[in-house]
């Protein structure tokens, strides 16, 4: 991980192209005066024949041996006595699991809707959409609401861009590790108007209570549903937030940290995602996220533009 990200000072700039999911999009770095830096933006656009096959290509079979990416697959251990316990439920509409294929096989996280002015945006950890330095876009990404043991209630819903930052593409930041989803409309729907939204928390702090939801690997949780727990984060260091939890393991990478969770709406604001130091974490009973800033306000401003 690099020693504190670069501070974004102007607007973000980013180059754009309709390419087939997985091949990568080049952002130009444009200079600005003197002691101000432009966090670059990569993006890349779906075209809507890859997107028509992605969603023949998530049968219910290949939904259920897609597994986990990130650095909890497979991490077990004792919860500390301080950790938090998760709790199974039969999830929320406004989060989901995210289904794509890295090149090394089908795998999934963790995504959740974040309003827009588009309505079709969704928030998860960029490790989940991009492999950072040296690797690539995902593609056949899919995103499931609520999805609960095999179930899709509001079906499977396909990329049309997907969006992280290019300092997320040449080094694989830690501090930087979320990203952008732009879905396409379903039977003329947009994301958001049917499953609700998370609004963006930005520059809270630590030592706010948070409601973390997401779906862990099924070899660690045979109940298959997803899950959620409620806890205080922590300062780990200057850009990164960590709480305690146990039952985080792979599979919940992009999970979203809520503020200020409704439970008539069951919707909150998006105050970190499971991912940054260590991909997220070592072990299920810690869990860490970048923290949010104006860089995933930019972020999440450019792709909204750009939906």
């Amino acid at each position: 991980m690099l020693k504190g990200r670069k501070r974004v000072t102007a607007a973000v700039v980013a180059s754009t192209g309709v390419v087939a999911a997985g091949a990568g999009a080049v952002a130009y770095a444009q200079q600005e005066p003197e002691t101000r830096t432009v966090e670059t933006v990569s993006s890349v656009e779906i075209s809507a024949a890859d997107a028509t096959a992605t969603e023949r290509y998530w049968t219910p079979q290949r939904l259920a041996k897609a597994t986990p990416v990130g650095a909890k697959d497979g991490a077990s251990g004792q919860a500390t006595t301080l950790a938090a316990k998760s709790k199974a439920f039969g999830g929320v509409p406004s989060i989901g699991a995210l289904f794509f294929n890295n090149g090394r096989g089908d795998h999934y996280c963790t995504a959740s809707v974040v309003k827009s002015y588009s309505k079709r945006l969704l928030m998860t950890a960029a490790h989940c959409i991009h492999g950072g330095k040296g690797g690539r876009y995902a593609t056949k990404i899919a995103f499931v609401p609520k999805y609960d043991r095999g179930k899709r209630p509001y079906g499977t819903w396909t990329a049309k861009r997907l969006v992280v930052t290019q300092r997320w593409i040449r080094y694989g930041d830690a501090d930087l590790d979320f990203g952008i989803i732009a879905l396409n409309p379903r039977a003329g729907r947009k994301i958001e108007n049917v499953v609700g939204g998370n609004s963006l928390a930005i520059n809270k702090g630590a030592g706010r209570k948070v409601n973390v939801a997401g779906y862990p690997r099924i070899v660690w949780d045979r109940r298959d549903r997803p899950i959620y727990c409620i806890t205080t984060t922590r300062k780990h260091s200057r850009f990164q937030l960590r709480m305690d939890c146990s039952g985080f393991h792979g599979g919940t990478s992009g999970s979203p940290w809520l503020l200020n969770y409704n439970t008539r709406t069951r919707t909150g604001s998006i105050n970190g995602v499971i991912g940054g130091y260590q991909g997220g974490g070592n072990v299920h009973y810690i869990s860490y996220s970048p923290y949010f800033d104006k860089d995933v306000y930019n972020l999440r401003s450019w792709a909204d533009k750009n939906a």
